[in-house]
């Protein structure tokens, strides 16, 4: 978690950034976590910019004290969504506590969970972005990171203040590939690659910038003016596919 001199939230001076750990603590199908973190004492208010990126109002908390609210919201959440035998969904007190009825014997159905994310499902970092002297946007998957002129994929705009979720296509390795030597783009499959280096953006420009370099030595430097959740998804995916040692510059 970072106090950010230029929110993007007017107000929401705190970004909250959850690791993958919490995957298993939380099921997909219920997004709680924002409603807890809420509720909890010393925060104000809550806006989640996706699932694991939350932009949060407590001036009154210092960063200790924000990780253990968040601790507490991961909690509550987990018991929700986990335990069967709750008769109904508890309420935050304002207090921060929450009350759990666990003597109830009315069981209620699950709801079903989400199926895996497809490994050929890509969501867009950015539409806009600058590399090499022309605008590409670039695209990541399981399989690999997909670099294209601008608008050579349609998407919707980037205003996570209105659509939490991240643009979506569906690009299998097949077509990665046709779309790159159609387009003049580049796809870059996780096997191929050596190091992703992030630098997170300047307080003036508020331009993020990367550097993808490839095993041959080959490497595709771009920057883009976005949010701070774009730059973890990029960063994400490489880790999750090459590990720590693939990335460079956690944003």
């Amino acid at each position: 978690m970072e106090l950010e001199a230029e929110p993007e939230i007017p107000g929401h001076g705190w970004q909250v950034g959850l690791g993958d750990e919490v995957g298993l603590f939380v099921r997909p199908d219920h997004d709680d976590l924002a409603e807890f973190l809420g509720g909890q004492a010393g925060v104000r208010s809550v806006v989640q910019l996706d699932r694991e990126v939350f932009a949060v109002d407590a001036p009154r908390l210092c960063a200790d004290g924000l990780r253990a609210a968040v601790m507490q919201a991961v909690a509550a959440a987990n018991v929700r969504a986990h335990d069967p035998s709750v008769a109904e969904r508890p309420e935050v007190p304002a207090g921060g506590a929450v009350t759990l009825d666990v003597s109830a014997t009315v069981f209620h159905p699950e709801q079903p969970v989400e199926p895996e994310e497809d490994d050929d499902l890509c969501r867009l970092v950015c539409g806009d972005a600058a590399s090499g002297g022309r605008r590409v946007q670039v695209w990541v998957n399981m399989n690999g990171i997909l670099i294209l002129p601008a608008g050579t994929i349609p998407h919707g705009p980037l205003d996570q203040g209105e659509n939490p979720r991240f643009q979506r296509a569906t690009v299998t390795p097949a077509r990665a590939v046709r779309l790159a030597k159609q387009h003049e783009g580049r796809w870059i499959p996780y096997a191929s690659l050596t190091n992703l280096r992030l630098r997170r953006p300047r307080l003036v420009r508020r331009r993020w910038s990367a550097t993808v370099v490839e095993r041959d030595g080959f490497s595709v430097p771009f920057s883009w003016r976005g949010t701070r959740p774009h730059a973890l998804l990029l960063w994400g995916y490489v880790v999750a596919r090459r590990g720590l040692g693939a990335a460079d510059g956690l944003p």
